[in-house]
Formats: C-alpha cells, sequence, structure tokens
C-alpha cells in the first residue's frame, strides 16, 4: 500500500496501544497522516484547542525526561494539561499499582494515560480493567512513539515509505524487531549491516523476517551507496571489530541520497562522527523533533 495514496479515516480502530506490533499497516499510516497535518498546521503558528479541558496523566516507573517533556510540550500545543505522576509518589511505595491509580485518575475525569515499561502481566490487566485508554511505551528503540517519529521522518526525507532503502549498520545483534517490522510493514526495504559476529542470531533474524525480507551485508561501504537512509545500532561495549563499520562524511557522500537518522542518544565518533550527525545530512534532529507531532497525533486518535 502506497501511504501517499492511501485515504486516511481520522479513526485508529484501537482503544490503546501496548506495542506497535499490534497495528497493521493502515493504522500506522492514519497515525502518520495527522501528525503530518499537525506538523503543517503547527508550522505556520495555528492555534490548536482540540484538547481543551483535557488531562493526559504521565506515569512513568522510571525517569524519562524525553518522555516526560515531549508529552507535556505535545498536551500543552494542543490546549490540554499534564499531570505527572512520579514512581517515588507515597502512593506508589505503599503499594497502589499502576492498574489503581488509572481508575482512579478515570474516576477524577482525566482523559488519558501515558505509562512506560509496564510487565506482560500489567498489560493484560489493564486490557481486561483498565478504564482510561492507554499510551505504553518502552525504553529505548522499541518504543512505539520513537518508531513512529522515525515512520514519519522517513516518509518526509524520502517522500515515501514504500520502496525505500534503509541500511542499517553496527551490532545488528541488537537490533529491534519491533522497529524492523513496522518498515517492513509498510513497505521500507531493510539491510543489516555488520561483521559476521555481530549477526543477528537464527531467532532475532526470524523475528526481523516476519514482514519481508531482510538483507544482510558485510561491507559498509559498498552497502551504503545504494541508501537512502542509514542509521547505527551500539550495545554498552562495542567490539573492536566494529571499527570499520562507523558512519563518517566520506562514506555518506559517496551516496548523494543518504541521510542519516538515529534515535540518540549517540555514541559519538564510535558510531557516527560528529560531522555526519551535525551536517547537512542528518534528520537526527528532525526526527527527535517529530517525536511531539507522532505523540499528539496518537494522543488525538485514542483519547479523544
Amino acid at each position: 500500500m502506497d501511504i501517499n495514496k492511501y485515504g486516511a479515516k481520522g479513526k485508529l480502530g484501537a482503544a490503546h496501544l501496548f506495542s506497535l506490533a499490534e497495528l497493521d499497516e493502515g493504522q500506522i499510516y492514519e497515525i502518520l497522516h495527522l501528525a503530518r497535518k499537525l506538523k503543517q498546521k503547527q508550522q505556520v503558528k495555528e492555534k490548536l484547542g482540540v484538547f481543551d479541558g483535557k488531562n493526559v496523566a504521565i506515569m512513568l516507573k522510571s525517569s524519562s525526561s524525553r518522555i516526560r517533556i515531549s508529552f507535556e510540550l505535545a498536551v500543552n500545543r494542543l490546549g490540554g494539561k499534564t499531570l505527572y505522576l512520579s514512581p517515588n509518589d507515597t502512593d506508589f511505595l505503599n503499594g497502589l499499582t499502576y492498574l489503581d491509580a488509572a481508575n482512579m485518575l478515570y474516576r477524577y475525569g482525566v482523559n488519558g494515560i501515558v505509562v512506560k515499561n509496564l510487565t506482560a502481566e500489567e498489560v493484560a490487566q489493564f486490557k481486561t480493567f483498565g478504564k482510561l485508554p492507554v499510551i505504553a511505551l518502552k525504553d529505548g528503540r522499541g518504543s512505539p512513539c520513537q518508531i513512529l517519529a522515525s515512520l514519519f521522518t522517513v516518509w518526509e526525507t524520502a517522500r515515501r515509505l514504500s520502496g525505500v532503502k534503509l541500511l542499517v549498520a553496527g551490532d545488528c545483534r541488537r537490533v529491534n524487531a519491533e522497529e524492523l517490522n513496522a518498515y517492513a510493514k509498510c513497505g521500507v526495504e531493510v539491510t543489516l549491516c555488520c561483521p559476521e559476529e555481530c549477526s543477528p542470531d537464527e531467532q532475532l533474524f526470524e523475528k526481523l523476517s516476519q514482514f519481508g525480507d531482510v538483507k544482510i551485508e558485510r561491507d559498509l561501504k559498498a552497502a551504503i551507496k545504494n541508501a537512502e537512509i542509514v542509521t547505527s545500532v551500539r550495545g554498552e561495549e562495542a567490539p573492536a571489530v566494529l571499527a570499520p563499520y562507523k558512519i563518517t562524511a566520506e562514506m555518506l557522500n559517496a551516496s548523494p541520497a543518504a541521510k542519516y537518522l538515529h534515535v540518540l542518544p549517540v555514541k559519538h565518533g564510535e558510531e557516527v562522527e560528529d560531522e555526519v550527525l551535525y551536517g547537512d545530512k542528518s534528520v537526527a534532529f528532525e526526527r527527535a523533533g517529530n517525536l511531539i507531532f507522532a505523540e499528539q497525533s496518537l494522543m488525538m486518535l485514542l483519547f479523544r
């Protein structure tokens, strides 16, 4: 399906979002089309009051400034208000569960909640007993809003999703299946570039290949010439064998169409040269800005 020919209906057909794996291609396009409209309106300083009188609760088990700040700004720009519940609040320390808190907030008149790192048991409880619509986030690249912001940025950059050539370089044992499956659902062609010892294992590769073929290349210089979007991945301790897989300006300039995308934070000088990250061929910070529009779109489709 071509995202540019997709006719948005303004409906998501879901009560919650616990994982992007739960959404099909059309539902992802609904979110992206609304995100684009919201970005266009805010770029011309159009005032949006669609959340006037609405309150969104943010409940995080662990501190995350990016989540808190981006959602606070996203809600504020729509005319609503946020309520931040700290995991250090005595209610939680004394045994109040997140489900208990959500159902209490529902009675208070809150319109939706944003939570992070729910267990499988908590997700099941929310689906069965929760009264409020939920956006469930995770740490890292597998978080739904982070993936949506990346897809939105790829669409903006390449002006399409289907057929876009995405190259992931580095420690491919650490790629996120949910992220790459979302790309594949939308027709993006995924190639992994890594040394043999940093290849995904059989089980992970099977997960990555659910929605399309995933190629593996070894020569970064050769692979990058065919790429339109280049991203990189590193673990906490990157083995020396990954040194040739650093994204350099010389490599990226070999492909006129290639742009560098990253979720951040990045390992400076090890994963990518600063000349690339802060240069004209980087869309990493544009992607960071697009996170707000992805969050706004998702909240409007779920919390209204």
